[in-house]
């Protein structure tokens, strides 16, 4: 019984310490590639996808004639 608890306390730590190192990788990327995010979520409301100020691209849209 002992061991099922000790190998418990083991498990909740070692899920503690993944749950940690997750989280700095996710935060890592984020700053990481930010710029990045941010033109993409640009270019979801403009059609236009820009990086460090150059247009990468332009999307052409069609017009809702409804």
């Amino acid at each position: 019984m002992r061991n099922k608890i000790y190998n418990l306390e083991k498990m909740t730590e070692q899920t503690s310490e993944t749950g940690k190192d997750l989280y700095m990788r996710a935060e890592f990327v984020i700053k990481t590639y930010k710029k990045y995010l941010d033109a993409l979520a640009e270019f979801d409301r403009t059609g236009i996808l820009k990086v460090d100020g150059k247009i990468l691209y332009v999307a052409e849209r069609k017009a809702n004639n409804d």
